[in-house]
């Protein structure tokens, strides 16, 4: 039989008795102070949507809600019977359905909408400076 050489990834030297030692990391302190961690998240990039597109998409959503609300359905007052009137009434066939619509629509202009006039300054400025 022959014998099969073992492999040693780090070989160490006979006699002596130095480990391998794991890297102190809690020594390691961090070369940026937490000031500037912050600075590095805060750019000076404006937003791409104002306040003025904000509160456009908020009125849409809120459209949006009011015609799920008024489309919800309820239950029939008496298991037994059916009342057309409850479950096709105008309320539900007409005015949710349009209240989702003009939701929809709202947000859409929220998004086309150009950002106000003072975020569209602090772009011209930064280019010029």
């Amino acid at each position: 039989m022959a014998k099969s050489s073992q492999r040693r990834s780090n070989p160490v030297a006979p006699g002596s008795t130095s480990k391998r030692q794991a890297p102190n990391l809690t020594a390691r302190k961090s070369a940026t102070p937490k000031s500037s961690l912050l600075e590095r998240f805060r750019k000076k990039e404006p937003f791409i949507f104002g306040r003025r597109n904000f509160i456009f998409m908020g009125v849409g959503l809120l459209l949006i809600a009011l015609g799920l609300l008024a489309m919800s359905g309820g239950r029939m007052p008496d298991p037994e019977t059916w009342d057309a009137n409850l479950i096709y009434s105008p309320r539900r066939i007409t005015l949710a359905p349009m209240l989702m619509v003009a939701g929809f629509v709202v947000v859409a202009i929220g998004i086309f909408l150009k950002p106000n006039g003072d975020t569209s300054a602090v772009s011209n400025t930064s280019t010029t400076a």
